[in-house]
């Protein structure tokens, strides 16, 4: 566990850098085996990937697979796969305990049920031996991602998050400059991209588990 003057020095250290030279110093200052990466393959997901490629070309990036994504989330996935040479690992959920979801259909009555069995158990196992959990979070998606830091401590791993200060202005014109392939959805209305039975068409993430309380899967709170 990061003592509060350990996580302070380094938030001032890295704040001033770029988005880039963060992940940067941090393949510098850690062990490339202590860092996990993950991603969602959504909406923003290509500039953290395309960074991290850059810095760290081969790095393992996971992807929660819950079972669920839309067919347009795996086929964008490929996509990156191919034209950037990524190694990516699917991560999957416990099949009987995935199956149990399905077949009662529990992201209806209990999303938060559901998403701990397809997202957080899943990825509660990849952390073993890690030091660092590398995301792509944006500070403006929402209100409790806006109070984030770019390195916080999260159930005994440093969490770092490399663009947690990016606008959405930087966002499109980052990925303008690169000439970066979008997720197919947002050109059909889709801001932000989860599975299927909990993501609808909206600005941001407005789609997201709608009529609900939820805002958040659950790996980030």
């Amino acid at each position: 566990m990061e003592s509060d003057s350990r996580l302070l020095e380094l938030n001032d250290r890295y704040g001033n850098l770029t988005y880039l030279d963060r992940l940067k110093m941090l393949f510098d200052e850690f062990d490339s085996g202590e860092i996990l990466v993950t991603t969602s393959f959504g909406s923003t997901s290509i500039a953290l990937i395309h960074m991290i490629n850059k810095v760290a070309s081969r790095h393992p990036i996971h992807l929660i697979n819950t079972g669920y994504l839309f067919k347009e989330t795996l086929q964008y996935r490929d996509q990156l796969i191919n034209e950037f040479d990524l190694n990516v690992l699917d991560v999957q959920p416990n099949e009987r305990s995935h199956e149990f979801t399905r077949n009662h259909k529990v992201w209806e009555g209990n999303p938060d049920f559901c998403c701990f069995i397809n997202k957080v158990d899943p990825l509660n196992a990849l952390k073993k031996g890690k030091k660092i959990w590398v995301s792509g979070l944006l500070g403006f998606q929402n209100e409790n991602r806006a109070g984030k830091k770019i390195f916080e401590e999260s159930q005994g791993l440093l969490k770092f998050h490399p663009i947690i200060d990016m606008s959405q202005e930087d966002l499109n014109l980052y990925r303008t400059i690169y000439e970066l392939p979008a997720h197919p959805l947002l050109y059909k209305g889709f801001g932000s991209i989860g599975c299927v039975q909990c993501t609808k068409k909206g600005v941001g993430r407005t789609g997201r588990w709608e009529g609900k309380e939820k805002t958040e899967c659950g790996l980030h709170l």
